[in-house]
C-alpha cells in the first residue's frame, strides 16, 4: 500500500506544478521577473514529469511491453491506485492495451478486476473502453460474476448498473460492447 500512497503523492505533486504554470500564465508577460518564474515553473514541470508520472518513471513504463515483472507490478499498482493528473488517462489507456497481453499473476489478476470494479462507481473516462476490452482477457469467472451482480443492482443506483451492463456487453462480444459504448456516448 505504500507504493500506492507514493503514486496518489506524485499525482498530487504534478497537479500543483501544473497549477503553479497556470497561475503564472496569466501574468507572465507583467514583468521580466514573472517571465523568469513561469519559465522556471514550466522547467520544473518538464524536468520531473517523467519520473513523477509513472512509478519507476519512463524507462519501467517502456518495460511493461516486454513483460519485465517489475514493470508489470508497477503497472498494476499504478491502475489500482488510479491517480488523476495530466496525461494519466492516455497513460492508464496504454497500461490497459498492455497488460492484456502478458502473463499475469493470479495477485496481478485480483488487483486489475478490483480495479476494474472501481471503473463501475465512476463517470466513464477515457480509459473505460480499453479496460472493458482489456477485462475481457484477463477477468475470471468470479469478475464477470460481479460485474452481473452490479448490473442487476439499478434499483439503488442505476449508473454503476449501466456502466456494469456496458462491460457485460464487453465481455459476450467485444464488437457488441463497442456498438454498445457507442451508443452511451453519442448522446454526449
Amino acid at each position: 500500500m505504500k507504493s500506492l500512497a507514493r503514486i496518489q503523492q506524485n499525482s498530487q505533486e504534478i497537479n500543483r506544478m501544473l497549477a503553479q504554470i497556470n497561475a503564472l500564465v496569466e501574468v507572465r508577460d507583467a514583468s521580466p521577473e514573472q517571465r523568469r518564474q513561469w519559465q522556471a515553473a514550466c522547467e520544473e514541470f518538464h524536468s520531473r514529469y517523467e519520473g513523477l508520472c509513472f512509478p519507476g518513471g519512463g524507462a519501467m513504463l517502456a518495460r511493461v511491453r516486454s513483460g519485465d515483472p517489475a514493470a508489470i507490478e508497477a503497472a498494476v499498482q499504478f491502475l489500482l491506485a488510479d491517480p488523476y493528473h495530466f496525461r494519466s488517462g492516455y497513460l492508464k489507456e496504454r497500461l490497459w492495451r498492455w497488460l492484456a497481453n502478458q502473463p499475469l499473476s493470479a495477485s496481478a489478476r485480483n488487483r486489475l478486476e478490483r480495479a476494474a470494479l472501481s471503473y463501475l462507481d465512476r463517470r466513464i473516462c477515457r480509459e473505460f473502453r480499453m479496460m472493458c476490452k482489456a477485462m475481457t482477457r484477463i477477468g475470471r469467472a468470479q469478475f464477470w460474476s460481479q460485474v452481473a451482480e452490479r448490473a442487476v443492482a439499478a434499483a439503488s443506483d442505476p449508473a454503476p448498473a449501466k456502466r456494469a451492463t456496458l462491460l457485460l456487453a464487453y465481455g459476450s462480444n467485444v464488437h457488441a460492447g463497442a456498438a454498445a459504448h457507442h451508443g452511451i456516448s453519442q448522446p454526449c
